[in-house]
């Protein structure tokens, strides 16, 4: 590992770490009943208000103009941040923390945030035990609409809920995008060809690795179609793989037909020209732009996955019970410390050039 990647990882690691830290010890200090910091509250309470009543309704009304533009963001985030909460009960929540196994919570956390998010059963993606790696104990396979899990979970048992909820709401970026209106047929075609291009790419690896070995089909149901495929690349006859293929093709025309369908019949339609419609088109044009192998910068600068971090933030202080206060004023605080960082001013200037190569 490079010097460089060190420093990308510390910066990640330190901003997350400070945002955690200060929110469990904002959560176990008592509330100060000073005057001062009482009329600071009701302030951020208007501001709130504000929002709610006039900028959603009227984006160019004056107390939305008085408002600075970290502000904005602020608000912005944090009421998306409060429709992606779970609303778990007190009930709820102590029966989960007196659950003793990690893998026990992982299925219990699973089981509950699709039932929670309201998922159809026929387009759930399934959790798959897989060998994990070294990045993350979760991830959510969007090419193939599965959430893969470290089968060797190292997670500690209180980020555990958060983490699912997080590859759950990449699940429901890919369902909004597929019901959005003017929008939804485009992400269809490109779901669907970047997935038969991947399942290509990965069983031609898979049958070069195995230096071309042919199976036996009475150990295999596939063996059959797979050693088609094996003599197809041994004689590097391009043509032949792609017309063998061509059954697997049409499997996963029809998942992504059946996720669109799905989706649209249960959530609805979302409009064309909507709020929620402009910021879809936004995450899909993050989402061509994903590189599955690419570094930690790709990974903090995209949007998809800022979407699901705030869904999992808001679900990591959920279900650990924590009161952050006044959410304007910690955003403030936090952002103002880390902008005096090194690290962080080392991570924006690297983020910052990337996204201009990306554009």
């Amino acid at each position: 590992m490079s010097n460089l990647d060190r420093v990308k990882i510390n910066c990640i690691i330190k901003a997350k770490n400070f945002f955690r830290s200060f929110s469990l010890k904002k959560g176990k200090e008592k509330r100060k009943k000073k005057k001062g910091k009482e009329k600071m509250k009701i302030n951020n309470i208007n501001i709130y208000n504000n929002y709610n009543k006039t900028f959603q309704a009227n984006p160019a009304s004056q107390a939305v103009k008085n408002l600075s533009e970290r502000d904005k963001n602020i608000i912005k985030k944090y009421m998306t941040g409060l429709s992606y909460r779970l609303k778990m009960t007190g009930e709820e929540l102590n029966y989960f923390h007196h659950i003793r196994t990690r893998k026990r919570l992982e299925k219990e956390a699973y089981q509950y945030i699709a039932k929670k998010l309201d998922i159809p059963k026929e387009i759930l993606p399934p959790l798959v035990q897989v060998t994990g790696d070294n990045r993350a104990d979760y991830s959510y396979a969007y090419l193939d609409n599965v959430i893969q899990a470290n089968s060797k979970l190292q997670t500690p048992k209180n980020e555990i809920f958060s983490s699912m909820r997080h590859e759950f709401q990449h699940f429901m970026q890919i369902c909004n995008m597929l019901r959005t209106e003017g929008l939804a047929d485009e992400v269809q075609t490109y779901l669907t060809s970047a997935s038969i291009n991947d399942r290509k790419e990965f069983i031609a690896n898979l049958i070069k690795s195995s230096n071309y070995k042919m199976l036996n089909p009475e150990e295999s149901p596939n063996a059959a179609w797979l050693n088609s495929l094996c003599d197809a690349l041994q004689n590097q006859d391009a043509g032949a793989f792609d017309e063998r293929f061509k059954p697997m093709e049409e499997s996963i025309k029809q998942m992504w037909l059946q996720m669109k369908e799905a989706s649209t019949k249960h959530w609805g339609v979302i409009k064309q020209n909507s709020g929620e419609a402009r910021n879809n088109r936004v995450l899909f044009e993050d989402l061509k732009k994903y590189k599955q192998n690419g570094d930690i910068i790709d990974w903090a600068i995209n949007k998809v996955e800022k979407d699901a971090s705030l869904a999992e933030d808001f679900t990591y202080n959920e279900y650990n019970q924590i009161n952050q206060g006044c959410y304007i004023r910690n955003e403030k605080r936090i952002r103002d410390a880390l902008e005096k960082d090194k690290f962080f001013q080392n991570l924006q200037k690297i983020a910052r050039e990337r996204q201009k190569s990306n554009t």
